[in-house]
């Protein structure tokens, strides 16, 4: 940047795209060369990567319009993302024209099976903006010596250089001091079946509701386990109608659980995605615990999509377009509540069973391996509120433990800002009350339901949940197999402001 006002006004006031493109085969001033490489740090943007796609959309649209740019720049005869804007504005007929070098949101793209869906016309990935920097050194350098490699370097990592995202802190295990394991850890997965399976309990009119066997529970794990795998994730779930039919229910017999929100139990979700003909297929059930880990582990954390590819093929043997698939498989979210000593040793007794049943409920085996599962705090009588990581200890995400730290690291805290700051309120709140009135006599909880409701007002709930929750379910599917995007709360939300409206969806 030249010293001198007037002349750094001058630069300032050039065309950055035609600096671009011209430099690709004419030598520039060094001051023109800067104002070009500072253009393209500004427009850098934040390099996307796995994790961060398959959290929204956006990823998807993204990709398609990155490889819409490619044809385009081909098409255009362009060698750099810079020369194609350059190329673009100029032969616009305001050659200012703002459209000409900005990617907006074309809400009517037509796609390649005729459809217009919203999307962008282009893109430019962070390869393209790292392509035309070489290129536009490389061109530069020919003419001056002092645009050496190492100085190029020094620039390529000022200008791109981004640090990869920290992973998010674990909480801890409800009963060991051990992280807790991932909910898409497939012995999490085959805990929740076997604790949902266990759970189920045979009713007959006029008599006690009595517990599964251990050899119908088997059946109804097995028949989950191999119930045939869909596309549609939504679809994955064997209605309690048809577990009946597996273990031969007797006339007049049904399930506890059958109410008017609860018709289905979902199946692994895990194996249901990896298992997926397109994907592993049946050979995922031939791994071992710790295999199945190896490789999921690998979908949840690593950021580099090619990578992945490239690793899975090397792995396990599969052609690319097989191994795109398997690393597109949609997983679990967060994590679930017990570590992994915990999970195997709970588990172990919810499918051995105790001394007492053979089918065991989950606090029955938490209770078998030593534990208490509704255990909160120690029950003395406190003078005031303390700090609530303090007795939410096994609720919380770890803290120092030291005695010097204040309160939140010493103790740690519950990752929802939200509910950390209005829990800090209640406790100032409820300690001012305390100082100037005295300990209360009495604590009223208000519940978001209203416990006064009648049998019939309750039966009209759950009809209206169900509802609900088969509204969302066609959505979510709606979402999956037709716009081949994530199910999530934000794309649902959006998507309908987009112009995708289902009128019986909607209803």
């Amino acid at each position: 940047m030249p010293r001198d006002p007037d002349e750094a006004a001058k630069l300032a006031a050039l065309d950055p795209y035609a600096l671009r493109a011209e430099g690709l085969d004419h030598p520039l001033p060094p001051a023109h060369l800067g104002r070009a490489l500072f253009h393209l740090n500004q427009r850098r943007g934040f390099k996307s990567n796995r994790r961060t796609d398959k959290s929204n959309n956006e990823g998807g649209l993204i990709a398609d319009a990155s490889a819409r740019l490619d044809q385009a720049m081909m098409a255009a005869g362009a060698r750099t993302y810079g020369e194609f804007l350059y190329l673009r504005r100029k032969s616009a007929e305001d050659p200012r024209a703002v459209p000409a070098v900005r990617t907006r949101i074309n809400p009517h793209l037509t796609k390649e099976n005729g459809k217009a869906e919203p999307g962008y016309d282009f893109y430019p990935d962070r390869h393209h903006l790292e392509s035309e920097f070489r290129k536009l050194w490389a061109a530069q350098a020919r003419d001056n010596p002092e645009l050496t490699g190492e100085l190029g370097d020094l620039l390529f990592e000022t200008i791109f250089h981004q640090r990869p995202l920290r992973a998010p802190a674990v909480g801890r295990c409800l009963f060991l001091p051990e992280p807790r394991l991932p909910k898409a850890h497939p012995l999490t997965q085959a805990r929740t079946l076997y604790e949902t399976v266990n759970m189920l309990r045979v009713a007959v009119s006029g008599q006690s509701k009595r517990r599964l066997s251990r050899e119908e529970r088997d059946k109804i794990i097995l028949a989950l386990n191999n119930r045939k795998i869909l596309a549609s994730p939504g679809k994955n779930v064997m209605t309690l109608s048809a577990i009946g039919k597996e273990i031969k229910l007797r006339a007049g017999e049904t399930f506890s659980l059958e109410t008017t929100n609860r018709e289905a139990i979902a199946c692994d979700p895990v194996r249901m995605s990896l298992a997926y003909a397109d994907r592993f297929g049946p050979q995922w059930s031939t791994l071992t615990v710790d295999q199945q880990w190896e490789l999921i582990r690998r979908l949840r954390d690593e950021q580099d999509g090619e990578a992945l590819v490239l690793w899975i093929m090397d792995r396990y043997g599969v052609d690319r377009e097989r191994a795109r698939a398997i690393a597109d498989s949609p997983l679990p979210e967060g994590f679930g509540r017990l570590g992994e000593t915990a999970t195997r040793r709970i588990l172990n007794v919810l499918i051995g069973g105790t001394s007492d049943q053979e089918v065991p409920t989950y606090n029955e085996a938490v209770s078998f391996c030593g534990w208490d599962h509704s255990r909160f705090g120690t029950g003395e009588v406190l003078d005031r509120l303390p700090y609530y990581g303090q007795i939410l200890d096994r609720h919380v995400l770890p803290g120092t433990g030291e005695d010097s730290h204040d309160d939140v690291t010493r103790f740690g805290r519950i990752t929802n800002p939200t509910v950390h700051i209005g829990l800090g309120q209640v406790r100032r709140l409820v300690n001012r009350v305390i100082e100037v009135y005295g300990r209360p006599h009495e604590i009223v909880v208000e519940l978001a339901r209203d416990l006064k409701m009648s049998e019939e007002q309750k039966r009209e709930l759950a009809k209206t949940n169900a509802r609900n929750q088969k509204a969302a379910e066609k959505r979510s599917q709606k979402l999956i197999e037709e716009l081949k995007i994530a199910d999530t709360g934000a794309n649902r939300a959006m998507w309908p402001a987009a112009g995708f409206v289902d009128t019986k969806i909607r209803s």
